[in-house]
């Protein structure tokens, strides 16, 4: 059954096995005695196949292990052994019954009838009536019982113990030694343990002195003894495992979810920030209009400066302007003439009421002693209408609002102001334009100031106005970030934090016959349920903009392209935050995870 020859082993200085060689018999119980540190653990997982680290040759139901691939390991493991550690290894959140039955799920069978068997087990070691019952909720001989029916429940050759009674009492350990006497009729059980007393159960007492294996060695007919194939174990549907994982967290998970998303979501803001941006300078344009207004005194170059600013894509409503003269405004049956009007930059001007005259609203705007002329009052003349008369033209206009200056003054929007300037008699006095776009007003300005030009504008006050706004940006871009470094920080510190607790259970898993590719699907499914969980919250946090959107209108609004790269950034986020606290868990050797 188990043939040792030649075997040497050892870690760094120290020797364990020194040219050892001993052949176990087919059944019966052996143990193993000698205390902590003497290589007691060390043979068992050169038995299971854990450590392949040695020279020489270890035979194991005609297999030479030194000979199997990882994936022929876990089956080797899943068909020849059981295991039965001194730490009971159950999951914790797993009734009794559900421990047995996650070593049963790769050994092929139905689930009907490995549920029978695993029911019938428990009642062989005395346990019936306890199957639903959660392993942290069962004394420490109970959970051994477990350990142990979970080791029979493949119908395995060997039983490998241990330490089985290393953290029980004389009375359980009576009942567990008594267990595996029985159970090694049928079976080869190496037992492990330092406690001498356990050897009165046994049929054979070995021990480790200088590097061997001292005692009686069966007859080595294990030799001749042909190995079974050794078949791939069955794929289990490891989804439900890693749903009753996921439950089993489900609040650290929630949490990650929750913060991954969140952080997603605050980034995703942060970038849409341009929208809030523009609906606040469109406000403001709203409000001061002539910010895109500019003048340049025409100094006798009228052409030279129409065709410069004309050829400029960045701005539009380019014409010269003139001096007025005889102008008349009327209003309630009051009238104001001035003999001439001289045209002046918009832009310098700051508003006390109201709005600049915007384009094709035939509005008209008054000096703060002009409007006085008319009403006391000021605020009270914006919406009212009134005739300007000039030039032999009549417009009826509507105030738009009453500007800050200290003569008498008006403005009117540029399409009627052209209308006035149809026959011009003299030179033009000045050329002005309009600026398209409010983010262009310094750099036009920058521009006529590099070609010699001194125009009159609002570029100061645009820039200052562009640079607070960029400001705002670049400050709820960082906090944004902040956010979502502080989410993903907390979160991968947590799945690590989660993951570093999995290490038993990983490797029990290995120990019990999953394949590797078993156990990273496991992981991946519960990678998936994260990545579901994260995309719901993504969602429910989006919902949540969109109603505080509807019932407290602001800019700040993602577009059916933003929640998708949110939905889209989470998941992936998530599922690489998973891998990655999983990398360790899925590289560390069976034989180390167990230890952990």
């Amino acid at each position: 059954m188990i043939e040792i020859q030649n075997l040497n082993k050892q870690y760094g200085e120290h020797v364990i096995f020194k040219d050892t060689s001993f052949t176990f018999p087919d059944k019966g119980l052996v143990c193993l005695l000698g205390p902590s540190g003497s290589g007691k653990s060390t043979l068992l997982h050169l038995l299971a196949g854990f450590d392949q680290d040695y020279q020489g040759h270890i035979s194991v139901c005609g297999h030479t292990l030194a000979d199997l691939t990882t994936k022929e390991l876990c089956s080797f493991r899943q068909t020849h052994i059981g295991f039965i550690f001194q730490n009971y290894h159950l999951l914790r959140g797993y009734t009794a019954l559900e421990n047995l039955l996650l070593a049963a799920d790769i050994n092929g069978k139905g689930k009907t009838e490995n549920q029978q068997e695993a029911m019938a087990l428990l009642d062989a070691v005395g346990l019936s009536g306890k199957e639903h019952q959660r392993s942290e909720t069962l004394s420490g001989g109970q959970k051994q019982r477990v350990a142990i029916a979970r080791a029979l429940i493949n119908h395995p050759s060997i039983l490998l113990a241990d330490e089985p009674t290393g953290a029980l009492d004389r009375k359980h350990t009576a009942e567990i030694m008594t267990l595996l006497q029985q159970l090694s009729r049928d079976h080869l059980v190496v037992v492990i343990t330092h406690d001498p007393q356990c050897a009165q159960y046994t049929d054979q007492i070995l021990s480790l002195e200088e590097g061997k294996l001292v005692g009686p060695s069966a007859e080595s007919t294990a030799r001749q003894r042909m190995p079974s194939p050794l078949e791939v174990s069955h794929k289990p549907s490891v989804f439900s495992h890693a749903v009753r994982n996921f439950r089993l967290s489900l609040g650290r998970y929630l949490f990650v979810s929750a913060a991954i998303a969140a952080g997603i979501l605050a980034f995703l803001l942060s970038l849409s920030s341009q929208a809030l941006m523009d609906a606040s300078i469109a406000a403001f344009e709203e409000k001061n209009t002539a910010f895109h207004n500019g003048s340049i005194q025409a100094n006798g170059q009228e052409e030279k400066l129409l065709a410069l600013l004309r050829e400029d894509p960045r701005l539009q409503d380019v014409y010269p302007q003139y001096k007025l003269k005889d102008v008349s405004i009327h209003m309630d049956e009051k009238q104001v003439t001035m003999e001439e009007k001289y045209p002046m930059a918009k832009a310098t001007e700051v508003l006390s009421y109201g709005v600049m005259p915007r384009k094709n609203g035939g509005e008209i705007a008054f000096s703060p002693s002009l409007a006085a002329k008319f009403s006391t009052d000021l605020s009270s003349l914006i919406g009212k209408t009134a005739e300007l008369h000039c030039g032999g033209q009549t417009f009826r206009l509507t105030i738009s609002g009453i500007f800050n200056a200290s003569y008498d003054d008006f403005y009117l929007s540029a399409d009627l102001e052209q209308r006035l300037y149809r026959n011009p008699t003299e030179e033009a006095y000045a050329i002005t334009y309009d600026v398209r776009e409010f983010q262009d007003i310094p750099l036009v300005s920058q521009d006529l100031k590099d070609q010699g030009l001194q125009p009159k504008d609002a570029a100061a006050q645009a820039e200052a106005f562009l640079r607070t706004f960029q400001n705002l940006r670049r400050l709820f871009v960082s906090v944004s970030l902040l956010i979502l470094g502080v989410g993903i920080l907390i979160s991968a510190i947590l799945l690590v934090k989660h993951q570093n607790t999995r290490f038993r259970e990983i490797g029990l898993l290995s120990a019990l016959g999953y394949q590797p590719s078993t156990i990273h699907r496991l992981l991946l499914d519960e990678s998936l349920l994260l990545c579901g969980t994260t995309a719901c919250f993504s969602a429910l946090f989006c919902c949540l903009i969109s109603l505080v959107h509807l019932i407290l209108p602001f800019p700040l609004l993602l577009s059916p392209f933003g929640i998708l790269l949110g939905l889209f950034l989470s998941i992936l986020t998530v599922f690489f935050l998973h891998a990655g606290a999983s990398v360790r868990l899925i590289r560390t050797a069976p034989a180390i995870a167990l230890r952990k």
